[in-house]
């Protein structure tokens, strides 16, 4: 057995339920609904043999009980092709809660047409229930018509009308009995994830069918019987002989009738008066579940369809609060939003005018970034285009800017790639900072990006043979240890910061891309000996440079033979 605290296995209460401890359903147990139909029936005939024996038998043709022996023995047949019917009602559910899965693995979503056939087995049982009956009723009526010569109205009630009422009893058991299997053991299971108001394929058994039937039950078909039996003795006897017998009889009656009617208008009566709060209660949360967080609903009584009404009304409140909330919190949400999309176009506008090592400091640390001056060693390159003066006089000022932005753009991908960082431009060249790695490494990508630009501008020259004129790129690389970091500028009207690499090693490299010519590529003597047996160097000699008071060895790197990869 399941222990209280458990649920059974694949059986998960409803989302939303908290359950009694030991009150889980158990879906399994909608598999003695058929036997339930069957003892049902089996029941309803012993009550109808017993108002026989207790009430009719004295009044009735002794051939009426030798007649209605086939007719019983039919019956029984009948009842038991409406238990194996129902069996087969209940197959579809047995597949889906008895299907292979694995141990502990809780239930699959059931198909959709067992779902119908599984919220449709009260009100199919009550029609098999009743069929079976139904049948016996038109047996019978057929048998005394065929039996006897004579068909009188008392036979007719014994015989046909008596197992009918009895028939209709049985039913109104099946489906409250069922239901109430459903209800507490099947549907919380079954209807976990399904839509049930939506599907017009589902039977909805309301409050009025409930009350119709109680009534039926409880009211109308005990009645009646009891006005049947009274008038199979007012047909027994002439009233004149004892007219206070027959008074009794009539009263009786018309007590029956009134009653059945009467029971009849409260039962309706009382369904109105929980059917109409219980509308007005499903329209307003189908409002509610629409958006329409102001709905509210009267509170009719002091019942609990009224502890549902107010229970309602203060959920909305509490909802319509929590939107509310909501909402000034979405508001406040798509500010920021706005704001952080406006400091993140800020971001990246500034990130086409700030270093990458710049804006690497300041992401790890934003309030107090380390851009003080250290000593670091770095290889500094210098790029410019030859000629740029004169191309400067030969062309139009957007058609030049057109093409320094076309040529420099196809060497930024090699540039990063590379690691390097632009750490200023001018109108015709770039300064660019390599400090990533060892000495020798930064070195010699410093020596591989100056050989892709040179190759990437013999690319753009060929591309554009006829309609550009063709562009030499010089290039100086030096490398050593420089004081890299931030100089404040500051005057009256604020303050200024750069970032930048100052030191004799800049400046070889300056005038190193100055003395260049036709495309070379020069080096210092400390990028040459980091980067030596790398890449073809050629020795120019000493030679003396602008403003440096002693003669520099230059070397140049040569062009790799085809189809060699430099360094």
């Amino acid at each position: 057995m399941t222990p209280p605290s458990q649920s059974a296995p694949g059986a998960a209460p409803r989302p939303g339920a908290a359950p009694r401890p030991g009150a889980a359903p158990r879906p399994e147990r909608i598999f003695w609904l058929p036997l339930l139909l069957l003892m049902v029936n089996i029941a309803g005939v012993g009550i109808v043999f017993a108002y026989s024996e207790l009430n009719l038998r004295p009044f009735l043709p002794p051939l009426v009980e030798t007649t209605l022996w086939p007719i019983w023995l039919f019956l029984i047949i009948t009842f038991l092709v409406s238990t194996v019917l129902s069996a087969l009602s209940i197959k579809p559910l047995w597949a889906w809660l008895r299907g292979p899965r694995s141990p502990g693995e809780a239930l699959p979503p059931p198909p959709q047409a067992t779902v119908e056939r599984g919220a449709n087995l009260p009100f199919l049982s009550g029609i098999l229930c009743l069929g079976s009956w139904l049948v016996l009723a038109i047996m019978a009526f057929v048998r005394i018509h065929m039996t006897f010569t004579e068909v009188t109205p008392g036979l007719v009630l014994h015989i046909v009308i008596r197992p009918l009422l009895a028939g209709l009893i049985a039913s109104t058991a099946v489906i409250f009995a069922s239901e109430y299997l459903c209800r507490t053991h099947l549907w919380p299971v079954l209807f976990r994830d399904a839509q049930i108001q939506e599907n017009e394929r589902l039977f909805k058994f309301r409050v009025a069918h409930r009350f119709f039937l109680l009534w039926a039950a409880i009211s109308f078909l005990p009645l009646s019987t009891v006005a049947f039996t009274a008038y199979l003795r007012i047909e027994s006897f002439q009233f004149t002989s004892d007219p206070v017998l027959w008074r009794v009889m009539v009263a009786i009656i018309l007590i029956s009738v009134s009653a059945a009617i009467g029971g009849a208008w409260l039962a309706w009566l009382v369904s109105r008066s929980m059917v109409r709060p219980l509308r007005i209660l499903e329209g307003a949360m189908e409002k509610l579940r629409g958006g329409e967080f102001s709905v509210r609903v009267p509170v009719s009584a002091t019942g609990e369809i009224s502890a549902l009404e107010e229970g309602f009304n203060l959920m909305a409140g509490r909802l319509a609060d929590s939107y509310e909330t909501l909402e000034a919190r979405n508001l406040e949400l798509a500010e920021a939003l706005d704001h952080v999309a406006f400091l993140e176009s800020v971001k990246r506008g500034l990130d086409r005018f700030v270093s990458d090592t710049v804006r690497r400091i300041i992401e790890e640390n934003p309030d107090s970034p380390d851009l003080q001056k250290r000593a670091k060693d770095v290889t500094v390159l210098f790029l410019d285009i030859e000629g740029y003066s004169r191309l400067s006089e030969e062309l139009p000022r957007e058609k030049l800017t057109q093409i320094i932005e076309r040529f420099f753009s196809s060497y930024l991908t090699d540039i990063r790639a590379k690691g390097g960082d632009i750490n200023e431009t001018a109108g015709d060249g770039l300064m660019i900072l390599f400090q990533k790695g060892e000495p020798e490494e930064h070195a010699a990508s410093a020596a591989r990006t100056a050989i892709a630009i040179r190759e990437k501008t013999a690319a753009e020259n060929r591309a554009g043979a006829g309609e550009l004129p063709p562009i030499s790129v010089n290039v100086g690389i030096s490398s050593g240890e420089c004081d890299v970091g931030s100089t404040r500028l500051q005057g009256v009207a604020g303050e200024r910061w750069t970032f930048t690499a100052t030191g004799p090693v800049t400046n070889l490299a300056a005038r190193l891309g100055d003395r260049a010519q036709r495309g070379q590529i020069l080096l210092g003597p400390g990028t040459a000996g980091r980067v030596r047996g790398k890449f073809r160097l050629n020795s120019l000699g000493e030679q003396n440079m602008k403003n440096l008071a002693e003669p520099v060895e230059v070397w140049e790197v040569l062009p790799s033979p085809e189809g060699a990869q430099p360094g």
